[in-house]
């Protein structure tokens, strides 16, 4: 699709768009029924629905990377995920992205409303960078004559524990039930392919390792602020300032 086409059609999203908000927040009903009409025939006459065109409304903002590169997601990074989707009302798919010195590496797009993508962008890069120093904390804690494949095993059930202690410290935003039918739209018209998830192994010392995860994670912080992003709800109980 050439550029001119794309502008067009992000200009007929955002007027059609303009129409429907026009049509349901206008007390007068003659230019609410106007506004209406006019957005119908725009839409019949090039074939976009309504969920299409609240859709574009949909913002989306990347991580700067993911806590890891596998090929199948790690059960505990798309909890992860999921866990900031929760706290800002938004929705996420995996992506990869190329660096200066053309490396591809694993992002997370998160989508939503407003600034609450570019938040949960934020809180997911901060709680990775915490999640990766309190994992590599509790393997100094373990033997050195461990084998390799435990180390490994027990490093993900710690990992799992603690996004789950995290967990228990959010608030859920509450996304509205348009909201909701809105992003999902805007996931299934990307035509994503569907995430491969690795679970954690079970091994010897496991339910300990996520034990210790949990208690770690419930003391999960964030204190940065994120440029033009101010929230009124807190992803913890924790102090959370965003300037």
């Amino acid at each position: 699709m050439s550029r001119s086409y794309l502008q067009r059609q992000v200009r007929l999203m955002t007027l059609i768009r303009k129409l429907l908000d026009l049509s349901k927040n206008n007390s007068n009903a003659n230019e609410a029924g106007q506004a209406l009409s006019r957005a119908q025939k725009l839409m019949q006459k090039y074939g976009i629905s309504e969920l299409d065109a609240e859709s574009s409304s949909v913002q989306e903002f990347r991580t700067q990377k993911a806590p890891t590169d596998a090929v199948k997601v790690p059960q505990w990074m798309d909890r992860l995920v999921w866990l900031m989707n929760r706290a800002f009302g938004c929705r996420a798919y995996y992506s990869w992205q190329q660096n200066g010195a053309g490396n591809s590496h694993r992002v997370v797009a998160f989508c939503g409303f407003g600034e609450r993508p570019t938040v949960a962008a934020y809180s997911f890069d901060v709680l990775s960078r915490q999640l990766k120093e309190a994992t590599a904390a509790y393997l100094k804690t373990q033997s050195k004559r461990l084998k390799l494949a435990t180390r490994r095993a027990r490093a993900d059930q710690f990992r799992e524990g603690w996004v789950e202690g995290a967990s228990r410290m959010v608030v859920d935003f509450g996304a509205s039930r348009q909201e909701d039918e809105v992003m999902t739209h805007y996931l299934d018209t990307l035509a994503l392919s569907k995430t491969q998830l690795r679970e954690a192994r079970e091994c010897r010392g496991a339910d300990i390792a996520r034990g210790t995860g949990y208690v770690a994670g419930k003391n999960a912080r964030l204190y940065h602020g994120v440029d033009g992003a101010g929230q009124n709800r807190l992803t913890s109980k924790a102090e959370v300032s965003y300037e």
